[in-house]
């Protein structure tokens, strides 16, 4: 995203053979990809040539507060809770689906994608809400979107490669300093795009990965602040489990075949909150604060009232009315529940029991 060549496309079919081509089967979800990588190709050199030395100088006012917490945890709901207060700045679904020209391009034509949403009636499926493209969005998708090879979501467009990925860029293991250091620069890269697009607001960001990487945010931003949700694991993993549903039937390019989706889940998510819970005392005081999921959805107000005392942002009151109204929109969808089957209720209790002892839910 950052630089002239080689071209998107090519880096696309590079990503592609590199993570074993693409299955017959998901073939339909191919032309996005194309159409994205030939058509907005000049619009992208056009926002190179306009933004990049602007981009490089950007400097942030207010370090980010990111949300932490795994897939299907409640992070969206949270986000877009937060994104009600306009004194934040956030990442959009526009921003996440064209990263390359986000700057040039926004502010003509999420109208019209908002429009063409509405028109068709047309359903984000993974939150299943109506789409928009003002929607908050994820740094991660983001680097993946932009065609970067160290994108930690591509596992779930190449479920072969899910393993690698999920140690190498969101645990950071066996990956070398140069691969290190050209992350860092991707996503800092792209978080200054956002801060500019956002008038140098301060960033409220939400992306699962980050609850892995407490100390390296910390190196990057040391003013950084953070809101952990957790919520019933039970939830987690049968909500997970629609949740790669989804991504198979809509944006995947293999399939799962070879894949055991199940124990994915469950290892990547048990690494995840283990990461979490060694490196969250490295967060200065007054700078992380924990909401139970639960908690959350009986009484959002009392529960980002306390957030923001504790996390000492802006005055609460300002947002206030603006929050009780989207919260209250949002109760019969947040009451939804998901079934397992007795199999594998037990298998989650094996494998996550020190989870949910932690977090004090029941063990089934």
């Amino acid at each position: 995203m950052n630089k002239l060549f080689p071209l998107p496309l090519y880096s696309f079919l590079k990503i592609t053979f590199q993570n074993g081509g693409i299955d017959l089967r998901r073939i339909k979800n191919l032309p996005p990809w194309l159409i994205k990588t030939l058509l907005f190709e000049p619009l992208r050199w056009m926002e190179l040539v306009s933004y990049s030395r602007k981009i490089n100088e950007h400097q942030f006012i207010k370090h980010p507060l990111f949300i932490l917490g795994y897939y299907r945890s409640g992070t969206s709901y949270l986000h877009q809770c937060l994104t009600q207060d306009d004194r934040f700045g956030y990442h959009t679904n526009y921003q996440m689906v064209f990263p390359e020209v986000m700057l040039t391009t926004e502010k003509a034509l999420l109208p019209v994608f908002n429009f063409i949403c509405r028109t068709f009636n047309i359903t984000d499926s993974v939150h299943r809400v109506p789409l928009s493209f003002s929607f908050p969005g994820e740094e991660d998708a983001t680097m993946t979107t932009y065609l970067d090879p160290k994108g930690a979501q591509w596992g779930y467009f190449f479920p072969k490669k899910m393993a690698e990925q999920f140690q190498k860029f969101v645990l950071l293991q066996n990956i070398s300093e140069a691969e290190m250091e050209a992350w860092k620069q991707s996503f800092i890269f792209l978080l200054k795009k956002i801060s500019i697009a956002n008038q140098q607001k301060q960033l409220v960001l939400k992306s699962p990965p980050n609850t892995a990487r407490i100390k390296l945010l910390l190196s990057i931003f040391p003013n950084a602040k953070f809101i952990f949700i957790h919520r019933n694991p039970y939830e987690v993993y049968s909500s997970n489990k629609r949740f790669w549903r989804v991504l198979q039937k809509t944006y995947a390019l293999q399939t799962t075949k070879s894949v055991d989706v199940n124990a994915v889940i469950i290892d990547t998510y048990s690494k995840m909150m283990q990461r979490y819970l060694e490196e969250k005392d490295l967060v200065p005081p007054g700078q992380l604060t924990e909401i139970s999921y639960d908690d959350f959805i009986r009484n959002p107000l009392a529960n980002l009232n306390t957030a923001y005392q504790t996390l000492r942002l802006d005055d609460f009151k300002y947002c206030e009315e603006k929050m009780k109204l989207f919260t209250g929109q949002q109760k019969e969808f947040l009451q939804l529940q998901h079934q397992l089957p007795e199999a594998e209720r037990k298998m989650v209790s094996e494998k996550l029991e020190p989870y949910i002892k932690h977090w004090n839910y029941q063990l089934l």
